[in-house]
């Protein structure tokens, strides 16, 4: 009767620990002994050899989790950010509390005999650090390693971003003038068409008939070749008159070549080279003369076209393709001969252009539908009336820099 007592006090006190038979017969395994001695034995080392074996294994377990963690961080430390470590390092904290609590909660019953087993296995001494506290130290240094690695690459994104700022410099409209009429596709073009006289009275008109120096007719000829040439993402000159564009006119040092940025100065989409069609490099050019000369009138002219949502640099596109118009049809060399210069006449009379449909912009309300009728209405004028139109807009400008006291 004893015995059996025995036998079933010794049976509940294995399942404290284990849920069912098929258990009890993997943890005797464990121990070296045959399942029914595990479960008729009266020591209880078998339960001080489960306690130990569970909280080694979930020690185990917390340090493959970490180890998971830490081994995701890939290459790329750019990608992480301040969110990520916290949580992770909270999840460290997290499972060494546990650990610690876990522990805590499950006595390990001390009996005066150990087996050969349980004296092989290893025993953390007065003084040394637990298993769960060097798991979590490791992943804090771990964690402060990523943080340290993640401000260096944070620094050094800062780093290359400044490069790129010096690197890439402002330009002028002097200087780019200079540099896109010297450039080696200009001359070839212009080589070209001084051997093929018949193919630049197809492509252009006579020009020597009106223009008063072989001069002033091969400065002709580079301002129609820059409207057939083509943006080119490999020309350095291109690309600093793009870029100054945007830093001029949204008052910033820095701008990427391709996004949705592009759109508040009035291109259609993340490309703005796409929507040069018709004039070429040119555009861009003359997009740069008025922000160099006219900076403040220009950012003004800015506003309004935003405010209505009509696109502002198409716009100023347009009025490029209206005065090559008149240039090919020697409509303007009369006022370059007395300016001595053809880039001069043109972008006059691409400002005037321009600014006759900001000033009936201010009387009329327009929108995108209605402007192309305007723009037909200015089409004519710099067509028909350049001298007239330029004259206007020098009178009108030096009033708008009057009143704002500049």
């Amino acid at each position: 009767m004893i015995a059996n007592q025995r036998a079933i006090q010794k049976k509940r006190n294995i399942h404290n620990i284990i849920d069912n038979d098929d258990e009890i017969g993997e943890v005797a395994e464990w121990a070296g002994i045959s399942a029914a001695q595990a479960k008729d034995d009266d020591d209880f080392d078998i339960d001080n050899k489960q306690v130990f074996q569970q909280s080694t294994d979930h020690v185990e377990q917390a340090r493959q989790k970490i180890n998971q963690k830490l081994n995701k961080k890939g290459t790329n430390v750019n990608q992480r950010n301040g969110h990520l470590l916290n949580n992770l390092k909270d999840k460290a904290k997290t499972i060494a509390l546990q650990n610690n609590q876990n522990n805590n909660e499950t006595p390990i019953k001390q009996q005066c005999q150990f087996s050969e087993d349980e004296n092989e296995k290893p025993r953390i001494d007065k003084g040394e650090e637990s298993p769960d506290k060097k798991v979590f130290r490791l992943s804090e240094r771990s964690i402060g390693k990523i943080e340290e690695e993640f401000e260096q690459a944070n620094k050094e994104r800062i780093m290359d971003l400044e490069k790129k700022k010096n690197e890439i410099k402002q330009i002028n409209f002097i200087e780019a003038w200079d540099k896109l009429k010297g450039s080696q596709d200009i001359k070839d073009q212009i080589q070209f068409i001084q051997k093929k006289t018949s193919f630049l009275d197809k492509l252009f008109g006579c020009f020597s008939i009106h223009l008063k120096s072989n001069r002033l007719i091969q400065e002709k000829n580079q301002v129609c070749l820059m409207s057939q040439l083509s943006f080119d993402d490999n020309n350095e000159s291109h690309f600093r008159i793009l870029y100054t564009i945007y830093c001029q006119f949204m008052s910033t040092d820095y701008c990427l070549r391709y996004g949705s940025h592009w759109e508040m100065i009035g291109f259609q989409g993340a490309d703005p080279t796409t929507d040069l069609r018709g004039a070429g490099i040119l555009g861009l050019l003359q997009m740069l003369a008025f922000i160099s000369e006219y900076k403040i009138y220009i950012k003004q002219a800015l506003k309004i076209f935003q405010d209505i949502k009509i696109p502002f640099s198409i716009t100023l596109i347009n009025i490029t393709t209206f005065v090559l118009v008149s240039l090919k049809d020697n409509k303007l060399n009369q006022l370059i001969n007395k300016e001595d210069s053809v880039i001069s006449i043109v972008n006059k009379l691409y400002f005037a252009g321009f600014h006759l449909l900001t000033k009936i912009l201010k009387k009329e309300e327009i929108t995108f539908h209605t402007i192309g009728i305007h723009l037909t209405y200015i089409r004519k004028q710099i067509h028909e009336q350049p001298q007239q139109l330029i004259r206007e807009f020098q009178l009108d400008i030096q009033r708008f820099y009057k009143i704002n006291n500049i």
